[in-house]
């Protein structure tokens, strides 16, 4: 929970070409799938990797969220927390100590046992191997051990009280496969089937093609009603639609709003628009030093100043892109954590509100300096004139879109802008390397704050986890507190002035909370479970319900989603530092959390 960033420069309003999958799904005729029950999913962005401890786009942490089972789960009513491999937990008095309780009787999908051993494995190994914690690190920050006290029982200490501790998403691994491994960051996970304790088990994997996922007969939950889960490439959605329309596959996602109102009135079909925890930004490479004072990327340092990322972002009628290329299924983002999450959403106060004003963008320029030259472009402090790169990838028509407003829309006000085109995966690598000055991104973000605000943080710029290489040490200030703060109205005061803080130093040009658009073929598929359920997503959820739930139309349901108990012990009461209030048995107001499952999924 992350898919990074998009594009391919397209004229305002004219859809994509027709792209025929690189996988083909006659391979499999529908007839086979349905009769056998194999849910196809097409996907349009790249998957990095298989190994849960490198991933961070999108599809692949999916991937990882029906292959390994975490110590707790996101529910599908609310994504509140509930048990995973943990059944039950507790605190200690000071809240430095966290004792998850594992269910007995558990099998990996080899058959091995599966103990507190391999939780402790799994996290100890994120915090001693900077290549294991690649994709979760910084959920792990704070801790100051972990320790399986027998098969049964692990204790977290922490550093300080961490409020997202119910959430922090980290795919456990079993300790039998990993541990021989001596490369993490080479290791590929592709020896099939993989051993895992999801609801699947990844048996196959085509670079750029295909993967395969079959029914775990051992799931703790039991078995899932479906008995393959194929996700199938397209190199774009207009060639998924095509599919969905012909039936070789069952489930489309990521559609633009055209392609959702066309399937509208089609047979057989069903769409969604579902609540969505995603956002759509621009993102700057200000130039911000790594965490050991050394240089970071190339970005072009005119970005540096906050004066002149403010006139950007005065200069992007977000209202436009909602109207034109959205079709008015999404809403206006206003910082990182999308309204999906009400309790968090930070909203600017009238004095903080910015709109869409091209002579206040003009203006904010030429106060702080960046002259217009001879042919209407403006120039930077030693005279040179100002071209900014534009990374968009090249599988996502939205974006192609909009990159061609944001051009038209920054040559208003004397800023010129290169669009570079490419894959995702290529795009990923240029964000990760700082070879950018703008790209299209966004994140997919789970119920807790705290990992999607992490992003943010001063540590993790120049890595594959820092959003847009902001730093700020007031904004760090803050993160650290609402990370220890137990109280949660206390809490949303200080998540709130930490998005504050973001928005006045325009960490990035916030841009849409898009609606998921997505289809299926109700001919062969009962309506799924969403994440919230009613009324949220199918594909990508916090959580794996709505494949775990799949199942043919008149099918009876398998095991209804909860976990059972609330996973708190009649003994688990959160005090609040300071001795304020304590959160009493039942108010699971969650100490939620985040992530893609610690980190969350970069799009």
């Amino acid at each position: 929970m992350r898919i990074r960033r998009w594009g391919v420069g397209i004229v305002a309003g004219v859809s994509a070409l027709v792209v025929a999958p690189l996988a083909t799904p006659a391979s499999v005729p529908a007839a086979q799938a349905q009769g056998s029950k194999t849910l196809r999913v097409a996907y349009t962005t790249d998957i990095d990797t298989l190994n849960p401890f490198q991933s961070t786009l999108l599809v692949g942490t999916q991937l990882g969220r029906l292959m390994y089972e975490f110590l707790t789960v996101n529910s599908a009513k609310d994504s509140s927390p509930e048990p995973g491999l943990a059944e039950k937990w507790e605190t200690s008095s000071d809240n430095l100590a966290w004792t998850f309780h594992i269910r007995k009787g558990m099998q990996w999908s080899d058959g091995q046992p599966i103990t507190a051993k391999d939780v402790e494995f799994t996290y100890n190994k994120i915090m001693t191997d900077k290549d294991a914690a690649e994709a979760n690190g910084v959920a792990v920050t704070n801790y100051e051990s972990v320790k399986a006290t027998d098969d049964s029982t692990v204790v977290i200490k922490t550093k300080q009280p961490q409020a997202s501790m119910l959430q922090s998403e980290i795919p456990i691994v079993p300790e039998h496969v990993w541990k021989d491994v001596t490369d993490y960051k080479a290791f590929g996970n592709d020896k099939f089937p993989v051993v895992g304790s999801g609801p699947f088990v990844l048996t196959g994997y085509q670079e750029g093609q295909s993967a395969t996922l079959e029914a775990n007969d051992k799931f703790w939950r039991g078995r899932p009603q479906i008995d393959k889960l194929q996700y199938v490439k397209y190199e774009s959605t207009d060639a998924a639609v095509q599919g969905l329309r012909k039936g070789d596959v069952d489930l489309a996602y990521r559609l633009t709003a055209a392609q959702f109102k066309t399937l509208q009135n089609e047979p057989n079909i069903k769409t969604n628009a579902g609540n969505n925890r995603r956002f759509v930004e621009i993102i700057f490479n200000p130039g911000n030093p790594k965490k050991d004072g050394s240089a970071f990327g190339n970005g072009n340092p005119v970005l540096k100043d906050v004066e002149f990322r403010k006139a950007l972002s005065y200069a992007v009628d977000v209202k436009t892109i909602i109207d034109k290329v959205k079709q008015g299924l999404a809403e206006p983002a206003t910082q990182v954590i999308p309204p999906t999450f009400p309790d968090w959403t930070f909203k600017p106060s009238d004095t903080q509100k910015r709109g869409f004003d091209l002579a206040k963008a003009n203006s904010l320029l030429d106060s702080a300096g960046y002259a217009k030259g001879a042919g209407g472009t403006r120039t930077d402090k030693q005279g040179k004139e100002i071209n900014l790169r534009l990374l968009v990838t090249s599988d996502d028509a939205e974006r192609q879109q909009m990159a061609e407003y944001v051009r038209g829309w920054f040559k208003e006000i004397g800023v010129g802008v290169t669009t570079e085109f490419k894959a995702s995966n290529q795009v990923n690598d240029d964000t990760d390397a700082g070879s950018f000055d703008l790209a299209f991104s966004g994140w997919s973000v789970s119920p807790d704050p705290d990992f999607m605000l992490a992003q943010e943080t001063c540590d993790v710029v120049g890595t594959g986890l820092s959003d847009s290489n902001f730093c700020s040490r007031e904004y760090d200030a803050l993160y650290n507190q609402q990370q220890a703060e137990l109280d949660k109205g206390k809490r949303r005061e200080l998540v709130q002035k930490a998005q504050s803080v973001l928005h006045d130093n325009v960490s990035a040009i916030l841009l849409t909370y898009d609606k998921q658009l997505e289809a299926y073929r109700s001919d062969r598929w009962a309506p799924f479970v969403t994440q919230p359920d009613p009324g949220g997503v199918i594909a990508n959820q916090s959580g794996y319900w709505s494949y775990y739930k799949a199942a043919p139309p008149g099918a009876e349901p398998n095991a209804a989603p909860s976990g059972g108990s609330s996973g708190l012990s009649t003994g688990a009461v959160v005090g609040i530092v300071g001795g304020a209030a304590v959160l009493l048995v039942g108010a699971v107001w969650g100490l939620s959390r985040r992530r893609r499952t610690s980190a969350d999924e970069r799009e």
